[in-house]
């Protein structure tokens, strides 16, 4: 079927997949992907990300479009034939093209990521059809499970968590959402959605390196962050207002970009807040290069799990070869 009207010439079909990945069943029918730009289905097919399915026993009416019936399948001569019952023609045939579904394989996703990214290890499945570890990494000279999870929201993730909690020091991915903000009974470990992060290419899943290396840094660094000394956000907002009347200029000092990090528990959060308060741009490496100065996130949070911070993203090269993809080695200054 021709792509619909509008639609751009390029599109990338983990925006049709991933969506479909934590719903409990994860199934597209017919009538769904003839809505799709032409050749998207096919694409998922090919790389394994979809599957066939049983037929559906019901279908949307292919006439009226606005009800849903159960196929029937009478006996007759020259093989079956379908139908449906229709208030308005009464009875209408349905062709086998439009039973037909397909179901998101959330193994092969988690496979390709495991190669995009070189882990290390053998993947696991830890729930079925809910959890696997796809590898581990060398995170800062400590080694890590990167997981990739379904249905974290659902009513029944307690179990998950538990096996995710006992995993080491786990990177999770998981196709679009993060657990709801209750989910972590402890201390929160870093969830990562691959539509943010991921496109999907002739050769599998194109993961973009440099974004996931400062996700799990932000991620890490909200999780291991203590109440120490913080600041309220009016006393911070009078400090900024104060210092910039003071010296008649846009600069901050440190201790500005360190109690906005310490309030916001996050590198984009802080640099978004001292944006909108100074009416400049600043970015997260000016927070992180001030927290550097300071003698790190780990000194700034008290925090004596200081390997979970990285620092020096900037340096990891997506274009490594042969080697672990995540690995990262702190910046020499």
């Amino acid at each position: 079927m021709p792509a619909a009207m509008g639609c751009p010439v390029l599109v990338d079909p983990l925006d049709f997949l991933l969506p479909l990945v934590d719903f409990s069943e994860p199934i597209v029918t017919a009538a769904t992907i003839a809505k799709w730009p032409q050749g998207i289905r096919q694409r998922l097919v090919d790389q394994g990300f979809l599957v066939a399915a049983d037929d559906a026993d019901r279908v949307v009416c292919p006439e009226c479009h606005d009800h849903e019936e159960v196929v029937l399948a009478p006996p007759g001569p020259g093989g079956p034939r379908y139908f449906i019952e229709c208030p308005r023609l009464l009875r209408v045939e349905v062709s086998s093209r439009e039973l037909r579904r397909w179901q998101v394989n959330p193994i092969t996703i988690a496979t390709a990521l495991g190669q995009s990214l070189k882990l290390s290890g053998r993947m696991a499945e830890l729930a079925a059809g809910r959890l696997w570890r796809i590898g581990r990494t060398d995170w800062q000279g400590a080694s890590r499970d990167v997981l990739f999870a379904r249905g974290l929201g659902w009513s029944d993730s307690a179990s998950v968590r538990a096996l995710i909690v006992q995993s080491r020091k786990p990177i999770i991915f998981t196709a679009m959402q993060r657990p709801p903000s209750d989910f972590w009974q402890r201390r929160a470990h870093p969830v990562l959605p691959l539509f943010q992060l991921a496109t999907l290419s002739e050769a599998g899943i194109d993961v973009e390196v440099m974004e996931i290396a400062a996700a799990i840094q932000d991620a890490d660094l909200v999780g291991s962050a203590s109440d120490a000394s913080p600041v309220t956000d009016e006393q911070l907002k009078l400090k900024i207002r104060q210092q910039i009347k003071a010296e008649n200029q846009t600069s901050l000092t440190d201790e500005v970009f360190v109690g906005a990090y310490r309030n916001c528990k996050s590198l984009r959060a802080a640099a978004k807040f001292l944006s909108e308060e100074t009416g400049q741009e600043i970015n997260k490496d000016k927070v992180r290069r001030a927290l550097e100065r300071s003698g790190g996130a780990a000194t700034v949070l008290n925090d004596e799990d200081s390997d979970s911070i990285v620092r020096g993203v900037a340096s990891q090269r997506r274009d490594s070869r042969g080697k672990n993809l995540l690995q990262s080695k702190p910046k020499q200054e």
